[in-house]
């Protein structure tokens, strides 16, 4: 039985263009005005400089990860001795060590990370 035949693929493909109108009117209908309880959310500009700041520490952690991945894969495809080999691990340990520490200090140079706002009381 052949199930991807001209017939069908038309026939999903109107089903699909019936599906997707939709139906919905709005004649007139106004907006509702926003209440004491749906205000409107204001972002924190503290919050956002403190996510800006460890996006960009993650960031480099992950392209110092990269580089020195592709490093130790070609050192080990390089490598002709078992000392090689450990040696290019080695490296590998002590490149992630200071880009962990660098992360952690580029962290630690954010400082706290900002308190949300303090809900109103009723």
């Amino acid at each position: 039985m052949n199930y991807i035949s001209p017939k069908n693929v038309a026939l999903l493909v109107a089903a699909g263009l019936l599906a997707s109108t939709g139906t919905a009117v709005a004649a007139g209908t106004a907006t509702p005005a926003p209440t004491a309880t749906a205000k409107a959310h204001t972002p924190n500009p503290a919050v956002a400089t403190y996510r800006a700041g460890h996006k960009a520490a993650d960031d480099a952690l992950r392209a110092a990860h990269t580089t020195a991945k592709a490093a130790l894969d070609a050192a080990v495809a390089a490598a002709t001795t078992p000392e090689a080999k450990k040696a290019a691990h080695e490296t590998f340990k002590a490149a992630m060590t200071a880009a962990r520490a660098t992360h952690t200090a580029a962290i630690a140079a954010l400082g706290a990370k900002p308190t949300p706002p303090v809900k109103a009381a009723k």
